[in-house]
């Protein structure tokens, strides 16, 4: 197992070469705000950069930050402070899995590119240091929906909190 090395989530440049076409919605299923950050990340698509030990994966907001934000990765973060595994995958763009699974004040991670060519890398991260990442991460995707007029700052403030509500990093650390 690899200790203290990277684990890193960077929003990179703009990301002009999308060919799929604009999200729709003709039944009218989805919700105001889920729409407007389907639009976000299609028309303001960037590539984001992910760093997990010696490993560096490019995603990007369509479809991959999108289909993260649509499978409430807020709530996924306050369960992984309230000391509970959770995954995050990218079945997309590179077909890769991180298994985050606290103990402590450590959390392992499980980096596994799965398809024809598939591997499995182990890692260690202090406990801080991977919830500020994951939060910082968020809160900065979802500012720039903000800063771009797809969502308001309450629809932002609302759907984030999970993320930082009832957190009890210091609780689960003390056990």
């Amino acid at each position: 197992m690899n200790n203290s090395q990277k684990f890193n989530f960077q929003l990179g440049e703009r990301f002009l070469g999308n060919y799929a076409a604009p999200p729709e919605d003709p039944l009218g299923e989805l919700t105001h705000f889920e729409m407007a950050i389907r639009r976000f990340c299609f028309e303001c698509d960037r590539k984001v950069l992910i760093e997990i030990g010696d490993e560096k994966i490019q995603v990007f907001f369509d479809p991959d930050i999108c289909m993260l934000l649509e499978d409430y990765l807020p709530e996924e973060i306050g369960k992984l402070s309230q000391g509970k595994p959770i995954e995050i995958d990218f079945a997309e763009s590179c077909t890769l899995s991180i298994k985050l699974v606290p103990t402590d004040d450590r959390i392992s991670c499980t980096l596994s590119k799965f398809g024809t060519s598939g591997w499995e890398k182990h890692f260690e991260f202090d406990r801080t240091e991977v919830l500020n990442t994951l939060r910082g991460f968020l809160q900065e995707v979802m500012q720039l929906a903000v800063d771009k007029g797809y969502i308001t700052l309450e629809e932002k403030e609302e759907f984030i909190r999970p993320a930082f509500a009832g957190s009890t990093d210091a609780a689960v650390l003390s056990k």
